[in-house]
């Protein structure tokens, strides 16, 4: 959604005046919507035309679609379909635009059926190509209405029993949206982390079924109504199959400069599986090299590994801290070097999603290759933004205090604090924090302060602003996503997928590498050679085709590069 009200101290972190100025013109993009999905299925006995996977990745990597699964059938009696892709769209504006634009392309045999979500979930990191997917279909004999109510009371707590006994990675379940002439149709999708976990999977079931059988009355209920409810129709064991990697032919191959041999430590994020996907890809030139990757279960601690020796290359899944770096710099005399490898994502969970608006103050400055504290970015309370007329706003909006919300995450406040305020805490003190719902105590009190109440507040508040994930919004139609500009005076820009992946929003964030470089002396050549392959084209490709992440612009990715040396 939108933004957080501050200061506007130096010009580089002036966002706000194009925030309120679009505000007051009335001319900010539509509301944040829900995403679209649809499923395109290839019949069974048919085959999908010669570059189907291809388009897929293609749609993937522009941002018209946000997430594209392509599923194969692995089984030789009775399939569902031959091949079954899941598209996921930003927004029903993106699907309407694919579906005037793409859709007629596709034709025969491939059939393209638009569908709602009515439950979903999943784990990561996660390795697709180790799992077992099972999808299947039913024939609803009910509403669409009281066939949600079924799946809420009946089939989800089936999901969410074989996810907490670590069988069950991802599942989602779609309802088609049937047209004049045919019947709607729900369709099942489950990823198992491999084939032991599919395996164990009915007896998991069996347990919670004589459980709930026993204990919930209205689960039983269920069970004993359900063949009223839906008819099975089929059910397809499936394959994933990994889209190919995006053409990045800006972006230079990588040929090994240096012959490595033995032990590379990598201790930090696995960034959604990039990380070892990576690993692998770099073995292929550096057959010799022996990487080892530990994942920790967040970016905390990953610097740490560098001062203490234990490993070479440290992975990041959010901005460095200043406690991060401090115990580096104490220990070495200088801090570690920062190398961006990718663009963060536009609003997919786990994907260093863009943020929508900032604020800004000042105190930290990097000097002589060490934070030092500065008055250089210092402002009085009188320059302190508060109230709309500040900001060119007239009328009723003039003396109404601005009322501020924002995300509380520690990587937010981090990535917050670090590009806009200089390392500075002083938030505006009307600032009103939240968390996302899992995150917060199941009482009232966290209630309050759960992402829902906080963007209803905002919704219902013609005076209030605040910074919140994509993600978050798309079930408040109230809200509108404003675009901002990185400078006072400069064009604003919107938040969409294209703007950041080609770096043009100013609020994008990136996923880092962090190597220790003493300063005039040359990078240990093994961790040099391996970001090296991270900061090419294959190892851009890889971390595209994970599909959390945006690769580098050309650009971009020679700046990283210059850090090497």
């Amino acid at each position: 959604m939108i933004n957080m009200s501050k200061a506007p101290g130096p010009a580089p972190v002036r966002l706000l005046f194009a925030c309120v100025a679009l505000l007051s013109c009335l001319r900010a993009p539509p509301a944040c919507a829900k995403p679209a999905h649809a499923l395109i299925i290839v019949p069974p006995g048919a085959t999908a035309p010669a570059g189907f996977a291809e388009q897929l990745a293609t749609w993937r990597q522009s941002g018209e679609v946000s997430s594209a699964l392509l599923l194969d059938q692995n089984q030789k009696k009775d399939p569902g379909f031959a091949s079954l892709a899941l598209l996921e769209f930003p927004s029903e504006g993106f699907y309407e635009q694919w579906n005037r634009d793409e859709a007629p392309k596709l034709g025969a045999p491939l059939l393209v059926r638009r569908a709602d979500v009515l439950t979903h979930d999943e784990v990561y990191p996660r390795d697709s190509n180790k799992s077992v997917f099972l999808v299947n279909t039913y024939k609803l004999l009910v509403s669409p209405q009281r066939y949600a109510e079924f799946v809420q009371g009946y089939i989800l707590p089936n999901l969410l029993d074989q996810k907490a006994a670590h069988l069950l990675l991802r599942h989602t379940l779609y309802l088609e949206r049937g047209g004049p002439s045919d019947e709607a149709e729900a369709v099942l999708v489950m990823e198992y982390r491999d084939s032991v976990a599919f395996n164990r999977r009915d007896a998991v079931r069996d347990a919670l079924v004589g459980k709930l059988l026993a204990t919930d009355p209205a689960w039983k209920k269920w069970d004993e109504t359900q063949e009223s409810i839906r008819k099975g129709l089929t059910g397809t064991l499936a394959a994933y199959i990994e889209l190919p990697a995006p053409q990045l032919p800006d972006l230079p191959h990588y040929v090994p400069e240096y012959h490595v041999v033995g032990g590379l430590r990598i201790l930090g994020s696995e960034l959604k599986n990039a990380v070892e996907q990576l690993a692998l890809g770099f073995q292929k030139f550096q057959p010799d090299a022996k990487l080892a990757t530990s994942n920790i279960p967040s970016s905390e601690g990953g610097i740490a590994g560098l001062y203490y020796h234990l490993s070479d290359v440290a992975p990041m899944g959010d901005d460095a801290k200043i406690t991060d770096m401090m115990p580096f710099h104490d220990s070495f005399g200088y801090m570690p070097t920062e190398i961006s490898v990718a663009t963060g994502g536009y609003e997919k969970r786990g994907s260093l999603w863009a943020f929508a608006v900032v604020v800004s103050t000042g105190g930290w400055q990097l000097a002589n290759n060490d934070y030092l504290f500065t008055s250089q970015y210092a402002r009085g309370p009188e320059t302190n933004i508060r109230k709309w007329g500040q900001v060119g706003l007239h009328g009723q909006f003039a003396d109404k205090e601005i009322k501020t919300f924002g995300y509380s995450a520690p990587g937010f406040a981090i990535y917050i604090e670090r590009n806009w305020f200089h390392w500075s805490k002083k938030w505006n003190p009307n600032l009103q924090e939240y968390v996302e719902q899992k995150q917060a105590t199941s009482d009232a009190a966290g209630a309050a302060v759960a992402s829902d109440h906080a963007l209803e507040t905002i919704g219902k508040d013609r005076y209030a602003i605040g910074l919140a994930a994509l993600m978050h919004v798309k079930d408040h139609p109230d809200l509108k996503v404003l675009a901002i500009s990185r400078h006072h005076g400069e064009a604003a820009v919107v938040l969409t997928p294209a703007n950041v992946a080609n770096r043009t929003y100013p609020l994008i964030r990136d996923a880092y590498f962090y190597v220790n470089k003493e300063p005039g002396r040359p990078l240990d050549p093994r961790a040099r050679e391996f970001v090296r392959f991270v900061l090419s084209r294959e190892g851009q490709e890889i971390i595209a085709r994970m599909g959390y992440y945006y690769p580098l612009p050309a650009d971009y990715l020679r700046e990283q590069l210059q850090k090497l040396d």
